[in-house]
């Protein structure tokens, strides 16, 4: 609650020891010179005036902020006794909650700002060099602040002047008389909005006798790559970015969004300079995106996605951006899938909240799954895509990655709460469903920890566990006699799925890029690397009729129907059973370079069971949610030391019932079975 009081939103710059590249792009940095009054630093640079429609740079007790000068956030009328200069002046707005007694103490003062202070980040006490009171509701009849606070913020953070709301008193006494004294400056009743409250700086208009404040954003180095830029609202009533000025469900939260999803003013370059140089200016927000600015959520940058969010692991699978690096281990790591970006950020940034992803084939989960993360794949058409660039619409899907359990609930319950999708449960299934193909070779330590989940989940909520042998039960041994002698006839594999995305994909997006550039090009088909090249040429050249598709959706819907009803459907518990596996222990660890991978010793042995890790889920529409329960220890080829690799669990239900999920994920949390996991080189 407090970021979200504070307004403040992390946007990522070089600092100037660092050698990382910038996160945040300007058209015109402007430095300027520190006023004697205050302890505003320039950052770099000769000093300059500040002008309108200008961005700068600054330090506050030696850390890097942003504030953008061309449009105030707030603006109010002032009478003030203070001699301030027409310069920039940090100020700290505090609003006060009305006590019985209508007395105002540095016994309520004090705790209130040392939880600002530990809470939040982006606040330093120069900030309290100004301060200005302003009432949380209506104080109709008044409200003493008593001379306690006023000598408290004195000694404490040598505050300088203050502001308060007229109809608030104090009984400080005159300058002159050996006491404690401040310029004091009053401002008009209801001149504020309820609630506003944390850092700004301020500007005294003289000639208005009008304070004009600025929102302050403290600015972060992107060492990890893991970003693409960093962004930050207007304020000038465009729409280009929504100010975050309300309590709300994400109030606060800070968000990075992968880089295929629209935001106003800022590009989409989706990985790939042929698309950005292609698409040219956005206009319009995902309504995705924008139910996360409604909701408060605060916006700090676009995080970097393999190209089209088609698949890639590695460096050598991104040609246009360097793939970002994993803090992770040995941080000779991958973040895995289209994700990456909004994976390797969490791993990274301790002040990051919460990262939006898509996943049409395990693009959220198998980074979630090397990272150590909690992360999603819902509901096949939970939540609109609109504004996102397709992979494959059937099984496209929005979701999000974050460190905390509670945030997944929190986040996804009001995220996907509108959809007509969800369906009603009144208590969990009794049931988890578990594959035993691949329990008998599995790594002992591994199997500790998960035979060791399941059991607490067994005495902690009452459920239990049945094992299904997937080889015995598969498609492949039931398939119908007589129609075709390969035994996958009739269903979805995962050969269709790779064909159909990129067919799909060439067809409803691809191709009219490609022909842009060579009209442009004399002919030439552009440079977007060798798996690119392959897989679009391959569509161009054998292009699918609308009836291919149809063929192809036939088997995903029978192969659907299958899983489904594996799963079970109930109108108690939503879903008769939850699915329940550890995840792709066979396919980790995944190096950022394909050539330790082809030479590195997996945490398993090759999976047996013949449904794959992420590809049931992402067929049948099934929300597939996963969730870290502890990590093994795995010989690096990087670091040459023993590293440690997080272990998930994946879940699965039946389609629309999300919600359930996250009421089991929740109980899981506050039995203490699952917990919140950290940044750096171990997820615990």
């Amino acid at each position: 609650m407090l970021k979200a009081l504070f307004a403040a939103a992390a946007f990522l710059l070089t600092s100037e020891k660092s050698t990382a590249t910038p996160m945040l792009s300007h058209d015109k940095e402007v430095i300027f010179e520190a006023p004697s009054n205050h302890n505003i630093e320039a950052s770099s640079g000769p000093s300059t005036m500040i002008f309108p429609n200008q961005r700068f740079f600054y330090k506050l007790d030696n850390i890097d902020y942003f504030t953008p000068s061309d449009q105030p956030a707030h603006i109010i009328n002032v009478q003030s006794n203070a001699n301030f200069q027409e310069d920039f002046n940090p100020v700290m707005i505090i609003p006060i909650v009305k006590s019985k007694d209508g007395i105002f103490t540095v016994q309520h003062l004090q705790p209130l700002v040392e939880a600002y202070l530990s809470e939040d980040d982006v606040l330093t006490e120069s900030h309290f060099e100004t301060v200005l009171f302003h009432p949380e509701s209506n104080v109709d009849d008044g409200l003493f602040i008593d001379l306690s606070s006023i000598v408290y913020l004195m000694k404490r953070f040598d505050t300088k002047a203050i502001f308060m709301d007229e109809r608030f008193s104090t009984n400080l006494p005159s300058p002159g008389n050996g006491l404690p004294s401040v310029p004091i400056s009053t401002i008009p009743a209801k001149s504020i909005e309820h609630g506003l409250a944390g850092p700004y700086l301020f500007q005294y208009i003289p000639n208005q006798s009008k304070l004009h404040f600025y929102p302050i954003y403290r600015l972060y180095p992107d060492y990890y790559k893991a970003f693409v830029n960093g962004i930050y609202p207007l304020n000038d009533g465009s729409g280009f970015y929504n100010t975050l000025d309300k309590l709300d469900s994400y109030a606060g939260e800070r968000v990075g969004v992968k880089d295929i999803f629209d935001i106003k003013g800022v590009p989409t370059t989706a990985g790939s300079r042929l698309y950005t140089a292609w698409r040219g200016d956005v206009d319009k927000t995902a309504s995705s995106v924008k139910k996360l600015e409604d909701e408060g959520a605060v916006i700090v940058g676009k995080a970097k996605t393999v190209a089209y969010a088609n698949g890639g692991m590695t460096i050598e699978g991104t040609i246009d951006h360097l793939y970002p690096y994993s803090a992770r281990g040995d941080q000779g790591q991958s973040c895995a899938s289209s994700s990456s970006g909004p994976a390797c950020a969490l791993t990274a940034y301790d002040w990051l909240d919460f990262t939006v992803g898509s996943d049409t084939a395990g693009s959220i989960r198998r980074p979630a799954a090397v990272a150590g993360l909690y992360g999603n794949k819902p509901t096949q058409g939970i939540i609109g895509l609109d504004g996102v660039i397709p992979l494959l619409a059937w099984t496209d899907t929005a979701g999000i990655l974050t460190r905390s359990p509670a945030k997944l609930v929190k986040i996804l319950k009001t995220w996907y709460s509108d959809s007509p999708i969800n369906r009603r449960h009144n208590h969990l299934p009794k049931t988890m469903l578990v594959p035993s193909d691949d329990f008998p070779d599995m790594p002992k330590d591994i199997k500790s920890l998960v035979e060791g989940f399941l059991k607490d989940v067994e005495s902690t909520l009452g459920m239990k566990t049945r094992m299904v042998n997937q080889t015995a039960i598969h498609p492949h041994k039931h398939f119908k006699p007589g129609t075709d002698s390969r035994p996958y006839h009739n269903f979805f594999t995962a050969t269709d799925f790779h064909e159909t995305m990129w067919a799909w994909q060439w067809k409803h997006l691809i191709e009219p890029i490609v022909q842009d550039y060579e009209a442009k090009n004399e002919g030439r088909f552009p440079y977007v690397g060798f798996r690119y090249t392959k897989g679009w040429q391959e569509a161009r050249k054998n292009p699918w009729k609308e009836e291919d598709f149809d063929l192809k959706r036939e088997k995903l819907d029978r192969t659907a129907d299958w899983f489904n009803n594996m799963i079970g459907r109930d109108e108690e518990t939503c879903s008769k059973t939850l699915y329940i596996e550890p995840l792709d222990l066979d396919n980790s660890p995944i190096y950022r370079e394909t050539k330790f991978n082809d030479i590195s010793e997996t945490l398993a042995p090759t999976r047996k069971n013949p449904l794959f890790a992420y590809a049931p889920a992402s067929i049948s529409g099934a929300p597939n949610y996963v969730i870290p329960i502890g990590q093994v220890p795995f010989k690096s080829l990087v670091s040459g030391q023993m590293e440690m690799h997080p272990i998930l669990m994946s879940i699965t239900a039946y389609p629309g019932c999300d919600f359930m999920i996250l009421d089991f994920i929740d109980k899981l949390d506050k039995a203490g079975l699952i917990k919140e996991v950290k940044t750096g080189r171990t997820a615990f």
